[in-house]
C-alpha cells in the first residue's frame, strides 16, 4: 500500500507528486489522461489505470483536478471505497462548493480537508510554499508526511473547510487585484517612457507604506470610523483624475483607475471629505446590504 493517493496530474498535481515522491512517500497516482501521469513514473511513483484502484492504494487522498465539478466526475465514476481514507480537496472553487463534497465524503465514510496551495506550483517542495488548510486537527496531523514534504509553509486555519476555502477566495481575489494593477502599471510605463526595470527596482521601498495602507485601513473599517487627516479622500480625486487621462492614453479600457475615481467622487458627493480612502468600503457594505434584501 502506497502512503499516499493524487488524483490528477496537471501542472499542480505533478508538481505534489514529484515533492512527496523525492521526500521518500510512495505515491500511488492516477491521471484521466495517462500519458501525463505516466511521465512521473519512477522511484516511489506507482501509476494506476483506474482512479479506483489508485484511491484504494493509500490511506490519504489529494484530489488535484480543476473544480469541484470534474472531482464529482471522478468519484461518480470511479466508485471507489473512501471508508477510513482522508481526503484532501485542491481545487478552484467558492465556499458553497465545499459542504456537498465534504457531505459526499463522509457519507462513505471518509475525513475531509480543504487545501489551498497559493503559489505557483514551481514553489512547492520548496520553502517558497505556502499552504491552507481546513478540517479537523487530528486529520491535519495524520496529513503530516505531505505537509513536511511539499515544505514551506503550511497552515491548518480551524475546523472549518468551509473557511479555507473563503480564504483561498480572497486571496485570489487579492492576487487577481495585484495583477491588474501591474500591467496596467506596465502599460502606463511603457507610454511614459520609464523603464520598467527601474521602476522594479524602487518596488521594495513601498513596502512599507503598503503595509501602512493595509494596517491602518483594517483598523478604520473595524472601526466604521474613517477620520484620517493625512490623505484625506479629497487628495485622491485629483491624483485619480489625472491617473485616468494616462491611462486612457496608454491604451487602458475600463482601468480600475477610472473606478476608483468614480468611487471616489460618489463618496465625496455622500458629503465624505476628511476620511481615509478604506470610507469606499461602506459603498460595498451598503450595496451588499441591498442584494441581500431583495
Amino acid at each position: 500500500m502506497a502512503d499516499m493517493t493524487v488524483i490528477g496530474t496537471g501542472v499542480i498535481g505533478s508538481a505534489v507528486v514529484r515533492a512527496c515522491a523525492d521526500s521518500g512517500l510512495e505515491v500511488s497516482v492516477w491521471n484521466r489522461t495517462p500519458e501525463r501521469s505516466e511521465r512521473l513514473a519512477g522511484r516511489n511513483v506507482h501509476i494506476h489505470e483506474k482512479a479506483a484502484a489508485a484511491i484504494e492504494d493509500s490511506p490519504i487522498v489529494l484530489f488535484c483536478l480543476l473544480n469541484y465539478e470534474v472531482t464529482h466526475r471522478v468519484l461518480d465514476g470511479a466508485a471507489a471505497d473512501l471508508s477510513g481514507r482522508l481526503v484532501v480537496q485542491n481545487a478552484s472553487g467558492v465556499p458553497d462548493d465545499v459542504t456537498p463534497l465534504r457531505a459526499r465524503v463522509e457519507a462513505a465514510g471518509g475525513r475531509y480537508l480543504e487545501a489551498a496551495i497559493l503559489n505557483y506550483p514551481d514553489a512547492i517542495g520548496t520553502e517558497d510554499c505556502f499552504t491552507v488548510y481546513g478540517g479537523a486537527a487530528e486529520d491535519f496531523k495524520e496529513l503530516a508526511g505531505v505537509t513536511e514534504a511539499l515544505s514551506g509553509k503550511q497552515v491548518r486555519l480551524g475546523s472549518d473547510p468551509g473557511y479555507a476555502k473563503a480564504y483561498h477566495v480572497v486571496s485570489s481575489a487579492f492576487y487577481y487585484a495585484f495583477v491588474n494593477g501591474f500591467l496596467e502599471c506596465s502599460a502606463i510605463a511603457e507610454s511614459l517612457g520609464v523603464p520598467l526595470n527601474d521602476f522594479a527596482e524602487s518596488v521594495p521601498l513601498y513596502d512599507p507604506g503598503f503595509q501602512n495602507t493595509i494596517g491602518v485601513g483594517l483598523g478604520l473599517i473595524a472601526r466604521r470610523d474613517y477620520t484620517f487627516e493625512q490623505a484625506p479622500l479629497t487628495s485622491h480625486l485629483d491624483v485619480l483624475d489625472n491617473l485616468t487621462g494616462i491611462a486612457e492614453r496608454a491604451g487602458i479600457d475600463q482601468s480600475y483607475l477610472g473606478v476608483m475615481r468614480e468611487r471616489v467622487q460618489r463618496a465625496m458627493d455622500q458629503g465624505y471629505r476628511r476620511e481615509h480612502v478604506a470610507v469606499l468600503t461602506e459603498q460595498f457594505r451598503s450595496r451588499r446590504a441591498a442584494v441581500h434584501n431583495r
